[in-house]
């Protein structure tokens, strides 16, 4: 694989045409041949990413924030983007950039949020213009289909997910042919009428000459005759932000307190009523506050976006929308690489695609320690609400910074061939029932660090799993381990805390508020789900704790 197959793959997914004029997207460093051992996805390009890359066997990084996007003077290390622009050509690291056109894509990053806060019927909020032409030309019927397949190859006939489309209707053409012409159908120097297919297909903009090249060279005709057409509709499915409703309006700090946990955080801050109920959301994941003076309360209850300014807030109180403050890098990062799986599936069995999950992007912290957006309430001035701590009680609030005079924990050595693996089970002998957890912590080759077995008294099998989930991740944190890969055999657990299930049980939800916070301590962590033939020695331990308490 070559870095230009993996520019063809993104721009099949995310089109770099759907972004917007002032941003700058695709090959950002590196060439087109560059031969391409792993993908990288990550938020951005910095040294910790570098880094990472080199230690995934990975010579592409894949970002959504554009490495270069102000113009270089020089390409040097005076500025830090060029700085890192130079290391990543010395590492032999390409760079792709693809970010407002992700924005936008279909599958893209605004699907993704819409998705993980469990959105029906979700729509762009700002449909793209469909910067296209519509080719109609003329052709002989039995020549419809070769023309066709020209001007598909080219890359015309592409609507939303469907290829090789197109529209013919028969009709009757003229024409007389002057001296020295070689008419395809009649004669030259008479008057002529035969039967053709009018025949249309839509392109995008930059293909014009592609397109109509392929048109002419395919048909059978001198002189053949089309038009173009520009094509002012919108796209349905692509465009900025996402605009949706919820299964059932919810009160604003319990959504809150919902879209914290997906995000794996502790609490975000809201504006508004905490006990007014929100069903319609729009979502515009990164910086969104524009959107508030377009208009968008006359469409949602509440916006979710990042970067709100004190002003743009209170604006959006006047109109009576609800506002929930989504970290800008954070809500980007946990979009991007859960879009990386449809990167993954595009490339093919046998891409190597790696994700890089970047703890420097939760910039912010408070004074106790939760990271990026969890804020003491403001003033009555600006009447936001913090939502509601997911912390365990007695647990400590993520990312604490240690106190000045503190003794540092010593740090493990913890290399990618030493990446561990988490086991772990849940059940109940009734449902609910006396129930018991297990947890195997394993390194990469296998060696047991550390196994828990644990009698939790009378719960559901999923409460179980869930226990047991919290357990083991407690007891890698405790290990010290920074890369973990986790394996459960409850695909409502694993598909919950990978954003695909929506959280509906009210017993689940600060479970698995709980479950996101710890996974978000992890340097990187993935959670797959495995049968239970796979899982039978975490079950062995669920079993051992029930009858060791004599059920």
């Amino acid at each position: 694989m070559q870095v230009r197959d993996v520019i063809a793959v993104v721009d099949y997914l995310a089109p770099f045409d759907l972004a917007e004029p002032w941003d700058h997207v695709g090959l950002q460093v590196g060439s087109p041949g560059d031969e391409v051992r792993g993908v990288l996805v990550a938020l951005e390009v910095d040294d910790a990413a570098l880094d990472e890359a080199a230690r995934q066997d990975c010579d592409l990084l894949l970002v959504h924030h554009p490495l270069i996007f102000d113009p270089l003077e020089r390409l040097s290390d005076d500025t830090e983007a060029g700085r890192l622009a130079l290391r990543a050509a010395r590492d032999g690291v390409a760079v792709i950039a693809a970010h407002t056109n992700l924005d936008k894509a279909h599958g893209g990053i605004a699907d993704v949020v819409a998705e993980l806060l469990g959105l029906e019927a979700a729509a762009p909020l700002a449909p793209a213009a469909a910067d296209a032409l519509k080719l109609v030309g003329f052709v002989p019927a039995d020549d419809a289909d070769l023309v066709r397949k020209a001007v598909f190859a080219a890359g015309a006939g592409v609507i939303g997910e469907y290829e090789h489309c197109s529209w013919a209707v028969e009709g009757q053409g003229t024409f007389f042919g002057r001296v020295g012409t070689d008419p395809t159908l009649g004669q030259a120097g008479r008057d002529e009428t035969v039967t053709e297919l009018r025949l249309e297909v839509v392109f995008p903009r930059r293909l014009k000459r592609r397109v109509t090249g392929a048109y002419v060279a395919a048909h059978p005709y001198e002189e053949p005759a089309y038009d173009l057409y520009r094509v002012e509709n919108e796209f349905a499915t692509l465009g900025l932000g996402r605009l949706g409703v919820l299964p059932a309006a919810q009160p604003l700090a319990a959504f809150a307190a919902d879209v914290a946990a997906v995000l794996r955080l502790p609490s975000l801050r809201y504006a508004g009523d905490g006990a007014r109920p929100v069903r319609r959301v729009a979502v515009l994941p990164g910086s969104g506050a524009e959107a508030i003076a377009r208009g968008v309360a006359q469409v949602a209850d509440v916006l979710v976006t990042g970067d709100v300014k004190y002003h743009e807030a209170r604006v959006a109180q006047a109109q009576g929308l609800a506002l929930v403050d989504a970290p800008h890098g954070v809500t980007e990062q946990e979009a991007v690489l859960r879009w990386a799986q449809t990167l993954a599936d595009a490339l093919g069995a046998g891409a190597h695609v790696e994700t890089f999950r970047n703890p420097a992007v939760s910039v912010w912290q408070s004074p106790e320690g939760a990271a990026a957006g969890a804020v003491s309430p403001p003033s009555s001035a600006a009447p936001a609400t913090a939502g509601a701590s997911a912390s365990a009680p007695g647990s400590p609030p993520a990312n604490v910074p240690a106190p000045a005079n503190a003794a540092a924990p010593a740090r493990p050595a913890n290399r990618d061939d030493a990446r561990h693996h988490l086991y772990t089970d849940g059940g109940a002998r009734g449902n609910p029932g006396p129930a018991g957890i297990g947890a195997r912590l394993l390194t990469a080759s296998g060696d047991v660090v550390e196994e828990l077995a644990d009698f939790i008294g009378t719960a559901t099998s999923n409460v179980a799993e869930y226990q047991a989930l919290l357990a083991g991740l407690e007891l890698a944190l405790d290990r010290g381990v920074e890369r973990l890969d986790v394996f459960s055999d409850s695909e409502l657990v694993v598909r919950q805390v990978n954003g695909r299930y929506k959280v509906k049980d009210a017993g689940l939800k600060p479970l698995h508020a709980q479950a996101c916070l710890l996974l978000g301590r992890f340097h990187e962590v993935d959670v797959k789900h495995v049968r239970r033939e796979q899982n039978l020695e975490a079950d062995r331990l669920v079993n051992e704790a029930i009858d060791a308490a004599g059920h």
